[in-house]
């Protein structure tokens, strides 16, 4: 099977006595915080790794015109899309390679090539995807399209919070450089779950990638989709380092998105972490956060 490890390299720690042990013995907190984690604010994803990566990352910076040419040709081939080349990271056996889609629909998402270590060269004819990926991203990008005022809504009240507010989303070098979650912003990402029509969208899209927006609003109702069928994690940093998650801003923010109006349906998480990131992995400092998630999610129907 040419299936590459995808799994990612997380930071395993062990609490002692106050302090972290490591294979150079015990490290203190802040030590450990140190080595692991950098302020949003400069995080761009240039420290990203995935397991197994080691003997092919050096390579894929070697190759990467090799790999942009292919895996640019994998998507305008399958899914009739333009996509930009923004990173290639190091996997097991090959490279995880970050795109986003040109225009609309618009989207991140990723692909996988082979890389031949012995031989140094990229096996373009063998770059693959993770089965449903692309296809769900696609998806969303084609229903920010469809639901383009609910989405500008969503996306203007948010970066009002970050003026108003000591409140950051990521960086969007780090976005385009590690993140693979579809319809994407540096404060949200959605993800089409089961729901019944991205089949049928996605090939109106396959069919004519030129389709209009009004082409596809005639095609799926906004007013009869199920709302827990559509995930929108709402992801928020506080400004500066050293800032504990603010209670007062997380609560207001989940009773905006409990009441506000003409913010898309659907079933909302909202972090609201501290100012780190885990450099290794992309994700939000995961010891110093406040949340609203499953199975507590906020549903707008």
């Amino acid at each position: 099977m040419r299936r590459l490890c995808l799994a990612m390299c997380m930071v395993v720690s062990v609490m002692s006595l106050g302090g972290c042990l490591s294979m150079f013995g015990e490290i203190s907190e802040e030590e450990h915080a140190e080595r692991t984690l950098m302020s949003v604010n400069e995080y761009t994803g240039e420290e990203y790794r995935l397991r197994g990566g080691q003997a092919t990352n050096d390579l894929a910076q070697e190759l990467f015109p090799d790999i942009e040419e292919a895996v640019q040709a994998f998507f305008r081939e399958e899914y009739k899309t333009d996509v930009i080349v923004h990173n290639a990271v190091g996997a097991s056996g090959g490279a995880t390679v970050f795109v986003e889609s040109v225009g609309e629909p618009h989207f991140h998402t990723f692909a996988i090539i082979p890389i031949d270590t012995e031989n140094k060269r990229v096996r373009a004819e063998d770059v693959w995807t993770e089965e449903g990926q692309v296809e769900q991203s696609l998806f969303g990008g084609l229903l920010a399209m469809i639901m383009e005022d609910e989405f500008k809504a969503l996306e203007e009240y948010l970066v009002g919070l970050t003026k108003e507010y000591p409140v950051v989303g990521f960086r969007q070098e780090a976005v385009n450089n590690v993140i693979a979650s579809g319809y994407t912003t540096p404060y949200f990402f959605i993800q089409p779950l089961s729901m019944d029509e991205l089949e049928g969208i996605n090939q109106l899209y396959l069919d004519n990638p030129d389709i209009r927006k009004e082409e596809l609003r005639e095609h799926f109702d906004v007013e009869s989709y199920e709302a827990n069928d559509l995930s929108i994690t709402v992801e928020l940093f506080m400004s500066e380092p050293k800032m504990d998650p603010d209670e007062e801003i997380f609560n207001m923010v989940v009773h905006d998105l409990e009441t506000m109006e003409g913010i898309p349906r659907g079933a909302y998480a909202f972090l609201l972490r501290d100012n780190n990131v885990i450099k290794r992995t992309g994700t939000g400092n995961d010891r110093n956060y406040l949340r609203r998630n499953t199975p507590n999610k906020i549903i707008r129907d």
